[in-house]
């Protein structure tokens, strides 16, 4: 956001305050000045000019123009511009005199002509290109004052009456301070600084009532009607002008100039030069129409194609009137013969504009403020702009009253906070007249009682609504300067025991023995991505109200997916053989916050070719892992069951993959990945899991009993059972062992098949269990009778044993 010191001078007095203290106010109040610029003594004095003749130079672009200085006689000037006039009012620079690109004027002859002096562009004076159009680039700049132009005919002062000799202070606004995209909000903060009153002339003037009301209104969409937070109309008669000479509607020299500091080209139609005029000033975008032109209702409506996915235009008739923050159809704005004029006031959500903006790749006054967090409720304060400058162009006959068709849903916004927290909270003593005073022309009202501040906030400040945001302003305004440093006060506490924390640095201190990479991802993930890779259904998605790319616009819902693009990039870069793992927190809308552990394993997990050695990544590896980290939170392993996903998506595996369940609890995935998909991302055979540890360190026995070791010897007995496909080898397992005493480990030890296995869908699975007592040594029938039993649960399942 830009702002100039003439356009402050405006409202407040600011004799005496020299330009470094203003910048000094912007820096301390939190506003920090990216660039500061005066144009103040880039030029000798330059005089106001007539051009009374122009006469072409034969075989030349020049011209030879009589200009009127204000002196007995004309001046002869050569000028190139293609743009000169007889009748206009320019900038002249005479002999002797040096202009801001360095140049000293002298009389000379061009092409056998004298010329003495020179006719001025903005570019010559010291304007940037930037600022202007292709035409005034080129050309030189024609005056347009409130006041008769011949009046100043000589006057050596004309860069002070166009408002040229100016000193500008662009600031950076975060995105919580958009309501200062409106010059009014920083001009409020200038005035508080410099403890100056506000004289604010357009509050002053007493609105004519018209008898013309707002002929049309705008139909209800449901696509649309969420996307638009408030539309407001009024209707103006506009004053019959009377005239012997031709006359035109142009905007004012310094509102021109003003705009083109602001970084704003000026147009060739003046309504809409002054509806950027109205939204620099409030923040609130206009738009300009003539009602008699409008033979329906208006509508807004997003009609998307494929160029643009999104875009949002006002229709009358199925006719487009504007491309919102983008063009208009010049047939529909007024003239200078216009009875009428009427005055529309959107706010929309700033999300669709900022996909308005990004469809059409352009940004202006107006998307700028459509995209930004700004008060819906800025159509009092633009009406009385409007009303201002409708009356400072002699163009005000009379209005209508604010026509509200859709009303904004904001509420009164009240802030409750003592005297002792915001003290407590800053670190110093203020009184009530201190924090009184900080908000006097700030539009908060601000009531004490018994130390209770209530505090209601400028509607047009949508980012203050909690005691911690009211204390920030406070420290704000009293100047982070101005609170003095204290030293640190360390107090040494006993430090709480987090077993959580120290299970899951064992589990990190596991990985990397086993030869993993932490890695570090990216939380913002594409929409589309994030939708379709939400594993754990988890609701309510946190999305961006402005992101950067639609690459980044949502926060991710489940991490695995990161980790597999990690993968996929070092596959690019040559690195085919990676072990990746990262916990990360996952959160959405709700307040949820969960911490999950994303494991990634591609390629060769072991090579030793002196050896002959190849461990490929596999299920069984993976599996390994998994169960490796479900140890360290000792988790029952008989309550852990492995159940297919359903309804996959594309991307994994259609048969090889599992929810992790413990206790019918959701604990995680664990999975493949498709074939296709490990092909279109050029990648070997990948698998990864999933795990939620906030819901394993719920779901987990925190309290860990420490047992004796045995000191007899233990007693081992291996069987080996033929298991279906069909059967799962922890439930299996369970039922096998129910009842069974003294059971102390058991391990798998093999599973075989053959080809006739193979053809009844069999397994071989070897399984060896240990048996030890505590108390006393075993006896070989104690054994026995326990084995016995464990043989005949088998039997009751109706599994054979080999």
């Amino acid at each position: 956001m830009i702002i100039t010191r003439k356009w402050l001078e405006n409202f407040i007095d600011l004799t005496g305050i020299k330009d470094e203290k203003i910048t000094e106010a912007f820096n301390s109040l939190g506003f920090e000045v990216d660039a500061y610029k005066t144009y103040k003594g880039l030029n000798d004095k330059l005089k106001l000019a007539h051009v009374g003749n122009v006469a072409p130079m034969e075989g030349t672009h020049l011209n030879f123009c009589f200009v009127d200085l204000g002196e007995d006689l004309v001046t002869p000037i050569v000028c190139g511009a293609n743009n000169v006039k007889e009748g206009q009012y320019v900038i002249v620079a005479e002999p002797g005199k040096t202009i801001a690109n360095g140049l000293t004027l002298d009389k000379r002859e061009i092409k056998g002509k004298m010329s003495e002096g020179m006719i001025c562009a903005l570019t010559e004076i010291g304007l940037s290109e930037s600022a202007l159009s292709d035409s005034e680039k080129d050309g030189i700049y024609s005056i347009h004052l409130k006041d008769e132009e011949y009046s100043h005919i000589g006057q050596t002062d004309v860069l002070d009456l166009i408002g040229f000799n100016d000193s500008t202070w662009e600031v950076d606004l975060t995105i919580n301070r958009s309501d200062a995209l409106g010059a009014m909000q920083l001009l409020k903060e200038v005035a508080n600084y410099f403890e100056k009153e506000i004289n604010d002339i357009s509050k002053q003037l007493e609105p004519k009532k018209s008898s013309n009301n707002v002929p049309v209104s705008f139909k209800n969409s449901a696509e649309i009607d969420k996307k638009i937070n408030s539309i407001a109309m009024q209707m103006f008669d506009i004053k019959e002008i009377h005239s012997i000479d031709e006359w035109d509607l142009n905007i004012f020299a310094n509102q021109d100039i003003w705009l083109k500091f602001n970084d704003v080209k000026t147009t060739d139609n003046f309504w809409l030069d002054l509806a950027n005029i109205i939204a620099l000033e409030t923040g609130q975008p206009v738009i300009f129409l003539d009602p008699s032109k409008l033979k329906s209702q208006l509508e807004i409506k997003n009609n998307s194609n494929d160029k643009f996915e999104t875009n949002l235009q006002i229709m009358c008739e199925n006719e487009v009137i504007s491309t919102l923050g983008v063009d208009y159809n010049h047939e529909f704005l007024p003239t200078k013969d216009s009875k009428n004029v009427l005055a529309i006031y959107l706010s929309l959500d700033p999300i669709l504009m900022r996909k308005q903006q990004k469809a059409h790749n352009t940004s202006g006054v107006f998307l700028q403020r459509w995209m930004k967090p700004i008060s819906d409720k800025l159509y009092n304060l633009a009406s009385q702009r409007t009303i201002y400058w409708f009356d400072q162009y002699s163009l005000y006959g009379a209005s209508s009253e604010l026509e509200i068709q859709k009303e904004s849903s904001a509420k009164e916004n009240k802030v409750i906070v003592s005297l002792e927290r915001i003290n407590e909270i800053i670190g110093i003593n203020l009184t009530v007249k201190d924090i009184t005073s900080l908000f006097r022309t700030l539009d908060f009202v601000v009531e004490e009682k018994d130390g209770q501040f209530t505090f209601t906030i400028d509607q047009n400040r949508t980012d203050i609504s909690h005691e911690a945001h009211i204390v920030e302003e406070i420290a704000r305004l009293y100047g982070y300067d101005n609170i003095k440093s204290q030293p640190v006060v360390l107090t040494a506490n006993a430090k709480e025991k987090q077993l959580n924390n120290k299970i899951k640095g064992q589990v990190e201190n596991y990985l990397i023995g086993q030869g993993f990479n932490n890695i570090k991802t990216y939380s913002l993930q594409n929409g589309e991505n994030v939708e379709k890779w939400n594993l754990f259904d988890i609701k309510e998605p946190i999305k961006l109200m402005s992101p950067l790319s639609k690459l980044r616009e949502v926060y991710r819902l489940s991490t695995v997916l990161s980790a597999i693009e990690i993968a996929g990039f070092n596959y690019s870069k040559g690195n085919k053989n990676v072990k990746l793992y990262e916990f990360a927190d996952v959160y959405n809308a709700k307040n949820l916050r969960e911490n999950h552990l994303s494991v990634v394993i591609s390629g060769e997990m072991l090579q030793d070719k002196a050896f002959d050695v190849n461990v490929k990544a596999s299920y069984e590896y993976v599996k390994g892992i998994l169960d490796s980290i479900l140890g360290h939170y000792q988790l029952d392993f008989d309550e852990l069951k492995f159940e297919q996903m359903q309804n996959t998506i594309d991307e994994i595996h259609p048969h090889i993959n599992a929810k992790i369940l413990y206790k019918g609890e959701l604990l995680g995935f664990i999975f493949k990945l498709n074939p296709r998909f490990e092909q279109s991302n050029k990648l070997d055979s990948t698998f990864a899991f999933e795990l939620n540890i906030t819901k394993i360190n719920e779901v987990f026995n925190h309290s860990v009993a420490v047992k004796e070791l045995s000191k007899y010897q233990k007693t081992s007995r291996d069987v080996t059972i033929l298991l279906g496909e069909e059967k799962q080898y922890n439930e299996v397992l369970k039922q096998i062992k129910e009842g069974i005493n003294y059971i102390v480990d058991i391990k798998l030890v093999d599973i075989y098949q053959d080809k006739a296995l193979q053809s009844k869908n069999l397994k071989a699975v070897s399984i060896g269990f240990e048996f030890n007592s505590a108390e006393k040594q075993l006896k070989d029938e104690d054994v026995s009778k326990e084995w016995d039993a464990l043989l005949g649960n088998i039997k009751k399942l109706n599994i054979e044993i080999k």
